[in-house]
């Protein structure tokens, strides 16, 4: 079986937990948030959360809490500044801040590219150029370079990328 016929077989397999696994796994709230205190205080308390409606790339969604959170299962973000600007409460105000508060990993017991499988699809999203290939395979994440965009997590055919927030 060609490898690329074998990613795509992952992908089909893997689409259909991998969404609400990965909702369930990370908790990350969106770029531009200073004081995380402030803001786990007064966005419950905001009602029409128009951070989530301006979002040009739809992954605000608003948590059980009333919380925005980041959902990577489609698309990433683009750092637009749409979420700031529509903050009415002011808790999305550090547009210095260029990353979003976690940390992306590869699970490597998943990956297939550590299971020697031809694949970069993580790289190919990347536009930090974070994601390094040791020889063809074994991709690894330099957190140095990583703004934890997302980008990276709804292309991954195993579902082998993880968002862990920083908190």
């Amino acid at each position: 079986m060609p490898d690329i016929e074998r990613r795509r077989l992952f992908a089909s397999v893997s689409s259909l937990i991998s969404n609400q696994k990965r909702e369930e796994k990370s908790r990350v709230y969106p770029p531009y948030c200073s004081d995380e205190s402030l803001f786990l205080k007064l966005c419950p308390e905001c009602i029409d959360k128009p951070c989530a409606k301006a979002c040009e790339e739809e992954i605000i969604f608003i948590d059980e809490n009333g919380v925005p959170t980041l959902n990577f299962a489609e698309r990433g973000c683009t750092f637009c500044d749409a979420c700031v600007d529509a903050c009415k409460n002011d808790v999305l105000n550090d547009k210095s801040l260029n990353s979003i508060k976690a940390t992306v990993e590869i699970n490597v017991l998943k990956c297939i590219a550590w299971h020697q499988v031809m694949c970069s699809s993580c790289k190919e999203p990347c536009l930090e150029d974070a994601i390094t290939f040791l020889g063809l395979f074994r991709p690894e994440i330099d957190n140095g370079k990583c703004t934890s965009c997302g980008w990276c997590l709804s292309v991954c055919p195993a579902d082998a990328i993880e968002v862990i927030p920083n908190i």
